[in-house]
């Protein structure tokens, strides 16, 4: 059984939003394009741990938000510990429930600690699946050898060739291949965009998207691509 941190670890990893909140209004909602009704809430923002990039911890902080509940509803004025993701960014924020719980002190400071965790969590994670890590500096970027097609969703990827100051993880040469998406549209929109003499710690993968050839790999997460500031704190990830 999940002990309580790897729960809240879990729902930290889950949620795109984080906060704690006081229940302002039931059946309710401040967005105009979300009608009022049973399993809303409008919920005023006390603290923010945790917030998409387009509107940031401060963004969120001291703003109504509504909510569309995961499940049973709280009552109005309790306070809660939220975790949410996005639904509708109109007039105001509208957010999808994944789970809440009593905000208490000690709750508070569980999932303050929680989030402060997760930027090392997700580096272990990306670390862990990885094929290759490499120290290195872009030395070009070129249209893509691999046929990519024009739907939507395609990566519309760029070739980048890396070359390899040092292999931190996994074996290669003086040199990598590395597609990276240009695509705006999700699910690429956050993927790093890599640029012309950029040094930087790569955490490549193999391509799956296209079944491009072994040697072409992959940066498709913000977290594939590391400051070399970080190069210490890698290496001691990786012999763990």
């Amino acid at each position: 059984m999940a002990t309580e941190t790897e729960r809240v670890d879990r729902l930290v990893e889950e949620s795109s939003y984080v906060f704690k909140a006081t229940v302002t209004q039931l059946n309710a909602s401040n967005e105009p394009a979300v009608r009022p009704g049973p399993g809303l809430i409008v919920a005023h923002v006390d603290e923010a741990f945790r917030a998409s990039p387009s509107v940031g911890v401060g963004g969120l902080r001291g703003r109504e938000v509504t909510m569309l509940l995961a499940g049973s509803a709280p009552a109005l004025g309790d306070k809660l510990l939220v975790f949410a993701t996005d639904w509708l960014y109109g007039v105001q924020i509208a957010l999808r429930e994944v789970d809440h719980l009593k905000a208490t002190a000690q709750a508070e400071k569980e999932v303050a600690e929680a989030v402060e965790r997760l930027p090392i969590r997700r580096l272990e994670a990306r670390l862990d699946g990885a094929v290759l890590v490499v120290d290195g500096e872009v030395e070009s970027i070129g249209a893509s050898p691999v046929p990519d097609g024009s739907m939507l969703r395609s990566p519309n990827y760029r070739l980048a060739v890396v070359r390899v100051v040092s292999t931190l993880k996994g074996k290669g040469g003086e040199r990598v291949s590395v597609l990276f998406p240009t695509n705006p549209a999700p699910p690429w929109r956050v993927a790093p965009r890599l640029k012309e003499h950029e040094a930087a710690i790569f955490i490549l993968r193999h391509e799956t998207a296209l079944k491009a050839p072994e040697h072409f790999l992959t940066a498709l997460d913000p977290d594939d691509v590391q400051s070399r500031d970080l190069l210490r704190e890698i290496k001691s990830l990786l012999k763990q």
